[in-house]
């Protein structure tokens, strides 16, 4: 592994392995009596990064590892593993409810791919259910899901109240939620009907998408993942690159097919970048003329840029998130057309598009129509938190500073 990275990224990166090798396990104890380790921030790391079932699998072996961090370890990961166990279980009653009342569906990322790709499933800490139907199955699926327990949110509440068609016009998605019988949490759904890649006037991936190529159900999975995670999420989290491999690994994958098409959406750089890292961790292996694309200096340059945030136990929030998005995605690309269409629909996404303002306890929806009255209202909060964000930020950093 590369230098560069705080010691507590180093042992998360070495602890992703399917199979504990011997000569893994040496490696690490080596690294361990040769290294200052912050145990608090190994775990704060380890949770951030949805690792601790890697790093309790690798650290039970290790010697030099504090009993007491070990138990704190394997109480996380029991905890996640029912949870995971519970979340699929929920996840087949969900789509056997969609599949027996004849609504289409797709499944990706989290429970999925613990399911389908992971080598047992408690390795995979699951969050939400992502399940994609067609635009006009949406509000049956709402209401069937909504018959069975499951309640919107606060936010799309008010969209659906207001009219069922501008939510679908409005949204891509809509967020549901079931609490747990006894055990104080919940299921939840994300139910897509258009899954947006940076902005839904750049691009939307829909049911049809998926409907017009049967036979490449496993690479439009891989773009979508490469949307959320790469695009949307902007890598920020080691889990992410896992997923990544285990998608891709002992896989029947049209590379051409592939690469193809993530290039005429502005994606393949992104996807490369993920790549590398599937290679840096996992040694993924590659076809030679994928391999070549990842030998390019700019894949390298851009994955630096990105590691800097795995450092970070926090996600980016609100403008600062957007202009980060922005930066990158502009970064990635090597067509012009491509980058006038990501500026245009920049613009264009932040004008168009209904909004919803809380006053106190209550929460005004603004229609899409009526969206360019508000764009005076979102750029200045949007402006304000940005600049609220990088001013925290600046102040945390001065207080690190000696005499400070």
């Amino acid at each position: 592994m590369k230098s560069g990275y705080s010691p507590e990224i180093i042992v998360l990166l070495h602890v992703c392995a399917a199979e504990i090798s011997e000569n893994k396990k040496l490696q690490l104890t080596h690294f361990l009596t040769q290294n200052q380790l912050n145990w608090d921030r190994l775990y704060t790391l380890a949770n951030w990064h949805r690792l601790t079932p890697f790093l309790y699998q690798m650290l039970q072996t290790i010697p030099e590892t504090p009993e007491s961090f070990l138990l704190k370890l394997r109480n996380d990961c029991q905890h996640s593993a029912i949870d995971t166990l519970l979340k699929q279980r929920e996840y087949h009653q969900v789509t056997e409810l969609l599949s027996n009342q004849g609504i289409e569906h797709i499944t990706y990322k989290g429970v999925y791919l613990a399911e389908h790709f992971y080598p047992t499933s408690s390795l995979r800490i699951c969050g939400d259910i992502d399940i994609l139907v067609a635009t006009e199955d949406a509000p049956k699926a709402i209401r069937l899901l909504q018959s069975h327990q499951y309640h919107l949110n606060q936010l799309h509440t008010r969209f659906w109240r207001h009219n069922e068609y501008s939510l679908l016009d409005d949204l891509p998605e809509v967020s549901l939620f079931k609490p747990f019988v006894g055990m104080g949490s919940q299921f939840d759904i994300d139910l897509h009907w258009s899954i947006v890649c940076f902005n839904k006037h750049y691009k939307s991936f829909k049911m049809s998408d998926f409907q017009a190529h049967p036979d490449f159900f496993a690479e439009l999975q891989v773009v979508l993942l490469v949307t959320h995670h790469g695009v949307t999420d902007l890598w920020q989290r080691i889990f992410y690159i896992n997923d990544l491999y285990f998608l891709l690994n002992d896989q029947t994958i049209d590379w051409t097919w592939l690469l193809q098409k993530l290039q005429s959406y502005g994606l393949e750089k992104t996807f490369l970048v993920g790549l590398h890292w599937c290679q840096q961790i996992w040694d993924l292996p590659l076809p030679p003329f994928v391999q070549a694309l990842l030998n390019a200096s700019d894949v390298r340059s851009i994955a630096g840029a990105y590691e800097k945030n795995w450092e970070v136990s926090h996600s980016m929030k609100d403008s600062n998130l957007v202009v980060t998005q922005l930066k990158f995605f502009t970064k990635a690309q090597t067509q012009v057309g491509k980058l006038v269409k990501i500026y245009f629909t920049f613009f264009t996404s932040r004008v168009f598009r209904a909004s919803t303002f809380r006053f106190g306890e209550h929460l005004l929806y603004i229609p899409q129509e009526l969206g360019l009255i508000t764009i005076f209202i979102r750029a200045t909060r949007s402006i304000y938190n940005f600049l609220l964000f990088n001013f925290s930020g600046s102040e945390a950093n001065l207080a690190k500073e000696p005499g400070k």
